[in-house]
């Protein structure tokens, strides 16, 4: 049977969402909610927060679409430095019975509940009596925890879990009151509740098939050797409704689990089809052997049960350890319950406007305002954080939209360093020519380093090398699962970072890390161009005839699955606004003339209006028909402002749905109708607008009249959905739309037509309207200054974008130029200015040899006689390209330097490619993930070459395809790849995969080139799984020698000679790699602190000056002999541990993109592959992919005038020769010639 390693489907509506997701409000379109789904449990495998911070490191998390705790409980867990940091954890998501869990389950662990007791109250469908009472009992103390937020605060819960405002403590303590409810069914209603969810969840196995997805736990050990057993482990949960059953559904424990039962779908079973608890534990321990523990030569289910609940028991105990410290215990943990753009807009004003009440809606369908709790985020006394080091955005990029993420989510990230934004794609291909790719450009709208820029932020693939996380085995997956049907699906999660310079063996340098971005500035008309190709890759599912040429499955779904409204493109704009210094009057004039002239959106006209507005709330642009003159000279005599003393630029309009005019879709199954988009729409003889920027809320609209304008507030109907109260609409528009004769201006609430949508048109029509009425309709349509119980919502709009503009000074200096190429749509130098004055300026004057050199991948340093000075750029740069101006009379030096758009050529290596960033305060390795060294499983070994051969494909999946051509000269691979070659032959050689006699040996690192012998040995403690970055790391101790040590040492070097050793010869180049990437590796496993003496501070990362000097370590000597792991207790190497230090060695994973990934999983598994490739296609697995030939395969823009075949495949095409050469390099590999 064909199996699914995804159990999403490929089309999933936008509500569908998983991991705790929320529909995002205002910049997404609103839609239909009734098709939702319930994720009470994670369905990936948990990570660490904590892995891009130093141990001295505070953390500041913010949880978006947050889940179960499972990764919470991971973090503190597998923390590298409990005793240093505090942890503070902000959790947000719009289902409410997801926090409600979460805290159930914290606080158990609080009160010492068992873990084997915790487990089926947090796992299970149903529970035995036992367990059934004792979640009873917790829910009890939590009701009578949660009266209020003080009586709460007061609590034994109040120092460690909080909650950010009113509205979320109220709806999380009323799903505990109805889990409490449920004690009261009789024992009838108990078992025909117990039937309706065995009901339903037969249903999800007839229609399930082989679910795999816990292969993506399972990491590469288990990659092609679990298929059959977690397929089996998914059926046997959902048969039975529990993790290793000991008797049939009929006879199982007969409660059900009321935390299953209850949701924001009301009180039904709505778990997703793919949930299986151990999907939220890593797997790899239950496969590999492991030191310790008894392995069993077949695995059952109930294996990978008895797993995933030790890990969930250390977890418990890591986390209550914590708590139990006392004063100590620097842990909090903060709820929101809300859609989480709205939450990150609320956060924002708060912390820009210094308010608590924002005036943000939680939801698109509550009339609830945001009111942050005022005394933990208002006042002198704040302590909730409002900026953040770490912020994980779980998989929302596929529900909002990369950009309406970024857009809410860089203002609120810490500008630091090492502070990192996690974003997480499914990436969906059909593979009918073979060609999957990457993501990432598709999903951002435009040139990744424009848009990097422009946002102040960077994917990793943009700056640096290689990660040390890997999905390699989930691709490896996916390619498999492909041949079968046709369609390719691989997570593709990506860190983001504010780009930084981190000089190697260089004492500190002031500032290498402003603490304000630099200005940017470019030109005016140049920058609206840019703007306006992003624009059209925004909305390109408005291109009609684009769609009509298009026919695929992948261009049906961005149809339906919409991300981005023109909310979102002025968010975009304003973000671009606060980073970017040029002439906005002109840049916005320019854009809003070739977007009203554009030709392509068919749709664009029936948006402008709805563009104008959101420019007037964002304070971005105004327009002469927001002027209140204007609008005097355009009323009509009738309209219905008669009596108001001025007409604002914008007003809300309230437009109320009579509830039976929604029958017609209640009365619908949810899954046929699915999650349609809604919108108001207004339109008369000669316009017809789309308002997309939309609150829905049931309840009773109350008007009254003050100072001759009407105002009104709303009274909702807290039964919602369930009630009978009708449907509120509001929403803003500029005023002239409404000074036309009200009785030939409709007002109505529509769906979006789209291909799924069409086919309600039998019941709504062919413009599928919900409700529509004239404007002189005063029963149904109210016109209001502003939004019901809003008053200052514009207000705080327009003074949000105010309080983050730029303020240029004046000078040159800060400021850095962008220029674009010939089509305005990708960014290609930058340009730094710096005004001399004082001895260097008259040095210069009196023409003093100006010299340039690179420092670091961001950095260029010039010199004139003594003077020198540091260009900072924001974003990697090739520096051998640029070129300086020297104006000897203007007195200013100019570096323009190319940018660098990514650092895929392995040949050109970074400058600083391990790079850690020190500063008076912090040390922070930048691109290599820390870890807790001894929390991670060991592998038993000596083992059989069987248990470890996927070590072998795993080493050889670090290689990028052009990084496995084949190089006879070892030289003329490079220093990456012989870096990466000799880290997977400590690898192989210890584990004895490679040759079973050399097996645990130590290693010696050689300069092969200068006869300088061995410069530094490796002893490796163990091989330990890193399961929550699916791969492994080799625990040792390293001692690099140095003259100054060689003669105490010598007895145990005459050891090492006489008992052996295992030489790994480097170049020239390898061994400065080495020399380098030796303090990251020990940086990131550190649990001791640095000294105010350490040679970092004066000397520079690494501490050797010269790279090729031997004199000096490449250490510092702040961790010498401490926490040396076994290596410690070993008495043959005592006169070593002193030199010695810990160091955690991982794989360096190149960021390779889908189709390179899928070429090397074919090869690797090879026959097996082959085989599968061999199974004939399911019907309707996938359509050929289509390329879009009306856009350049390079820049995406269109052609000049036309668009331009390669003249050997015929198929790509370019707008420009130019674009044609730039992109050779890429294309070469794909281009197969015409028949």
């Amino acid at each position: 049977m064909p199996f699914a390693l995804y159990t999403d489907d490929v089309d999933l509506p936008p509500s569908s969402f998983t991991s705790g997701a929320s529909p995002p409000k205002m910049t997404h379109p609103v839609i239909w909610p009734k098709k939702t789904f319930f994720y009470p449990i994670g369905n990936t495998p948990p990570v660490c927060f904590t892995h891009d911070l130093a141990p001295e490191e505070n953390a500041e998390i913010l949880l978006l679409a947050c889940g179960d705790p499972r990764s919470i409980l991971y973090t503190v867990h597998a923390d590298l430095a409990p005793d240093f940091r505090n942890l503070d954890i902000t959790c947000c998501d719009w289902e409410p019975a997801i926090l409600a869990r979460n805290i159930l389950l914290l606080t158990m662990i609080t009160d010492d509940v068992s873990p084997v007791d915790a487990w089926p109250i947090f796992y299970h469908f149903f529970l035995d009596r036992n367990s059934y009472n004792i979640l009873l009992a917790q829910c009890r103390t939590l009701v009578q925890s949660a009266s209020d937020m003080q009586t709460w605060k007061s609590s034994k819960y109040g120092a460690h879990f909080r909650f950010c405002t009113d509205h979320s403590l109220a709806e999380i303590r009323r799903h505990w009151v109805l889990y409490l409810e449920s004690g009261n069914l009789s024992n009838k209603d108990q078992k025909a509740l117990k039937a309706s969810f065995l009901s339903r969840m037969k249903t999800v196995l007839d229609r399930s098939g082989s679910v795999v997805t816990a292969l993506r736990s399972a990491g590469p050990a288990g990659a092609l050797t679990m298929i059959e057993l977690v397929a089996n482990s998914f059926r046997e949960f959902w048969t039975t409704g529990v993790t290793s059953p000991t008797s049939t559904p009929k006879t199982g424990p007969p409660y059900v689990n009321p935390t299953f039962l209850h949701s924001l779908a009301g009180k039904s079973f709505n778990v997703h089809y793919g949930t299986n608890p151990i999907l939220a534990f890593h797997l790899a321990p239950a496969i590999g052997d492991i030191k310790g523990a008894q392995s069993s030569p077949t695995l059952s289910p109930n294996d990978l049960v008895a797993s995933s609940m030790d890990q969930f028991r250390s977890w418990c105990s890591s986390f209550k350890r914590r708590l139990a410290s006392g004063s100590k215990a620097n842990i909090v943990i903060r709820f929101f319950v809300g859609e989480t753009l709205a939450f990150c807009r609320a956060l924002n004003i708060c912390k820009e406007l210094k308010m608590a009440d924002t005036g943000v809606y939680p939801s698109p369908w509550s009339g609830t305002q945001i009111r942050f709790d005022s005394k933990e985020y208002a006042g002198p006394s704040t302590t909730a954080p409002l900026k953040f080091n770490v912020i994980d955005t779980s998989n929302l990029t596929d529900h909002a939209g990369l950009l309406n993420i970024l857009i809410a989510t860089v203002p609120l990230l810490q500008r630091r360093p090492w502070s990192a934004l996690y974003t997480n794609t499914l990436i969906v291909n059909t593979l009918e020519d073979g060609t999957p790719t990457s993501g990432l450009n598709e999903c951002a709208c435009g040139d990744i380093p424009t848009l990097s820029l422009l946002l102040g932020i960077a994917p990793s693939p943009n700056l640096f090398h290689f990660t040390t996380h890997s999905n390699k085995h989930e691709i490896f997956l996916s390619s498999i699962a492909s041949s079968i049907s046709g369609v390719l699906q691989a997570h593709e999660t990506l860190v983001w970072r504010f780009p930084t310079s981190a000089v190697p063996a260089s004492p500190l340098l002031s500032p290498t890390f402003p603490a304000t971005q630099p200005l940017l500035v470019c030109d005016a008309v140049v920058l609206a161009t840019f703007l306006f190709s992003v624009y059209l890759r925004m909305f390109a599912v408005e291109n009609q005839v684009q769609n009509l040429r298009d026919r695929s499955t992948a261009n049906l779904n961005k149809q339906v699955n919409v991300n981005y409204t023109r909310a979102s493109f002025v968010g975009l704009l304003a973000l671009v606004r606060s980073r970017v210094h040029t002439n906005w009057p002109m840049a916005m004039d320019h854009l809003l003339r070739i977007v009203r002239d554009d030709e392509t959106l068919l749709l664009g006209l029936h948006a402008h209006q709805d563009l104008t507005c959101e420019l007037y709330m964002r304070n971005i642009h105004w327009l002469l028909i927001l002027d209140p003159g204007y609008l005097d000279s355009v009323r009509s005599p009738h309209d219905r402002f008669l009596s108001w003393k001025e007409i604002p630029s914008i007003v809300c309009l309230v437009l109320t749905i009579p509830r039976h005019h929604l029958k017609p879709l209640e009365d619908m199954d949810p899954d046929q109708i699915m999650t349609p988009m809604l919108q108001c729409e207004s339109s008369g003889i000669d316009f017809h607008n789309i308002h997309t920027s939309i609150q829905l809320i049931f309840g009773k609209l109350e008007v009254s009249t003050v100072a001759g304008e009407p105002s009104a507030i709303i009274k909702e109907d807290p039964k919602g959905w369930e009630g009978r109260s009708p449907l509120i609409a509001t929403f803003y528009l500029p005023s002239w739309i409404l000074t036309s004769a009200p009785t030939a201006t409709q007002i109505g609430l529509h769906i979006r037509t789209t291909p799924k949508s069409v086919s309600l048109r039998f019941k709504l029509g062919i413009r599928l309207t919900i409700y529509s009425t004239s404007l002189s309709d005063t029963e149904h349509v109210e016109v209001l200054r502003y939004r019901p119980d809003n008053k200052g919502e514009v207000d705080r709009s327009r003074r949000l974008s105010s309080a983050t503009l730029p303020r240029p000074d004046g000078a040159h200096n800060g400021k850095v130029t962008m220029k674009f190429d010939h089509s305005g749509r990708q960014a290609t130098t930058l340009t730094i200015r710096h005004d001399i004055a004082g001895a260097a300026a008259k040095s210069l004057a009196n023409k003093a040899e100006v010299t340039m050199k690179t420092l670091a991948d961001c950095t260029i340093l010039t010199s004139h006689a003594q003077h020198q000075h540091h260009f900072f750029f924001p974003f990697p740069i090739r520096g051998a390209n640029s070129k300086v101006k020297i104006a000897r009379k203007s007195l200013y030096l100019e570096v323009e330097a190319p940018i660098r758009p990514h650092f895929e050529d392995f040949l050109d290596l970074s400058f600083n490619p391990f790079s850690i960033y020190h500063d008076n305060e912090h040390i922070n390795v930048l691109n290599i993930h820390c870890l807790n060294l001894d929390v991670l499983h060991a592998l038993k070994l000596p083992s059989t070459k069987k248990k470890l051969e996927w070590i072998s494909t795993h080493m050889e999946m670090t290689l990028s395809e052009p990084e496995r051509a084949d190089h006879p000269i070892q030289a003329d691979k490079g220093a990456l790849v012989n870096l990466k070659g000799s880290i997977a032959t400590i690898f192989l050689k210890y584990s004895g995969l490679d040759d079973p006699q050399q097996a645990r040996m130590p290693f010696g690192l050689c300069d092969m080139v200068n006869g300088a012998g061995v410069y530094a040995f490796i002893f490796v403690n163990e091989i330990r799984l890193d399961v929550a970055s699916h791969t492994v790391v080799v625990d040792a101790c390293v001692v690099p020698l140095t003259e100054n040590i060689m003669e105490k040492i010598s007895p145990a070097l005459q050891k090492l000679t006489d008992s052996g050793f295992i030489q790994i010869p480097t170049l020239n180049d390898e061994a400065r790699a080495w020399k380098l990437i030796l303090p990251a590796f020990a940086e990131r496993c550190r649990t001791w602190k640095h000294l105010d003496t350490c040679e970092y501070i004066t000397r520079g990362i690494p501490a050797s000056a010269d790279l090729d000097d031997l004199t000096i370590s490449p250490l510092c000597s702040c961790g010498k002999g401490k926490n040396l792991g076994s290596f410690g207790n070993e008495p043959d190497w005592k006169l070593l541990r002193n030199e010695a230090t810990r160091i955690a060695i991982g794989p360096l994973f190149a960021f390779s993109s889908m189709e390179e990934m899928v070429a090397k999983t074919r090869k690797a598994v090879g026959e097996k592959l082959a085989n599968v490739d061999g199974i004939e296609r399911q019907a309707g697995g996938g359509s050929p992919s289509s390329s879009d030939s009306s856009q350049c395969a390079r820049c995406g823009g269109p052609g000049m005038p036309k668009l331009l075949a390669c003249s050997v495949c015929k198929s790509t095409k370019y707008c420009s020769k130019d674009c044609q050469k730039h992109d050779w390099k890429t294309h070469k590999s794909q281009c197969v010639r015409a028949s």
